[in-house]
């Protein structure tokens, strides 16, 4: 029940301030209340804290390249000692900044000929940085520098070797894999998603597309949404329409939303892939990870969209 009664002018404008005022705060809780949500949301995803280089202790390298470099280590501090890998590389250059770079930057003679002169700057580059943590026996491989063969894969090959290798994979090591496809991580990330559960599939760009800015490094994945699919080796005529599918709504997304026109893209699936839930690779031409094959990518790899495609049915 309420009562009207008569106040002064002045109480009146303090009551509506107080008031105000109490809007104000609860207004603020609840931003309290949801930001620190999304705080324990995040730290469930990402863990409590970001790891610090400088507590991080060499153990081997792993890969070394010009444009590379993968260390094995852990990190002071962890009772548990879990691995980590910290892949470091050269970033791309900034094309704004040129004038500062060529100013400040001395060079090295290493070879002089008529028409050509090498030479190095010992100058500090921008560097790209990744770290795995923890990382599992996979990860160290994957990022370990090794001798790589050419195999033929013959269909008892695969049923006798490859596919129980895959059948006994624990599903936990898909979990990720699960939550992106759920909406419970990286969903913020998402380029387009078609919800289709047999035909459809979501794009979202890989890490190695550091910078979204630079198209030069445009580097996405298309993970399908069909949980039975594991590798191209899963794929029959049934899933042309998959296929199709993903060809061109990732194309056309990539033109409509990067103005990146088809001709510039590269499309290909990973085999042996790094896990196994279909996913599909595209990238552009110039991508500079095309002259350093990312982990995964070998031999002629970029046709084998059209390979599969070509085996199941004509859908070029």
């Amino acid at each position: 029940m309420y009562i009207g009664i008569p106040v002064p002018d002045s109480l009146a404008k303090k009551h509506k301030m107080l008031q105000q005022v109490g809007h104000l705060a609860v207004r603020a809780a609840l931003i309290v209340v949801v930001l620190s949500g999304l705080w324990l949301w995040r730290r469930s995803i990402v863990g409590t804290e970001s790891k610090r280089l400088k507590d991080f202790n060499l153990v081997r390298v792993l890969k070394r390249t010009d444009k590379e470099l993968a260390l094995l280590g852990t990190f002071k501090g962890d009772s548990h000692k879990k691995e980590a890998v910290l892949v470091i590389q050269t970033a791309a250059m900034d094309s704004g900044s040129l004038d500062r770079l060529l100013a400040g930057m001395s060079l090295h003679e290493i070879l002089v000929s008529d028409t050509f002169q090498g030479a190095v700057t010992r100058d500090i580059k921008p560097y790209k940085v990744n770290l795995i943590y923890p990382a599992t026996e996979a990860h160290v491989m994957k990022h370990t520098d090794q001798n790589f063969h050419m195999v033929v894969e013959t269909k008892e090959v695969y049923e006798t070797i490859t596919k129980a290798f895959i059948d006994s994979i624990h599903a936990e090591k898909m979990q990720w894999v699960y939550n992106i496809l759920d909406h419970k991580s990286e969903s913020e990330r998402i380029i387009y998603e078609d919800v289709n559960p047999r035909d459809g599939f979501i794009l979202l760009p890989d890490f190695k597309w550091s910078d979204p800015a630079n198209l030069e490094s445009l580097y996405c994945l298309a993970i399908v949404h069909d949980r039975s699919l594991r590798s191209i080796r899963d794929l029959t005529a049934s899933h042309l329409r998959l296929l199709r599918n993903i060809r061109d709504s990732s194309l056309e997304v990539l033109k409509t939303k990067y103005g990146v026109d088809s001709s510039f893209v590269r499309m290909y699936f990973h085999y042996q892939p790094t896990y196994y839930h279909l996913h599909h690779v595209k990238m552009t031409f110039e991508n500079k990870l095309d002259k350093i094959q990312p982990p995964g990518v070998y031999g002629c790899c970029q046709e084998i969209v059209r390979m599969v495609c070509y085996t199941t049915s004509s859908c070029f």
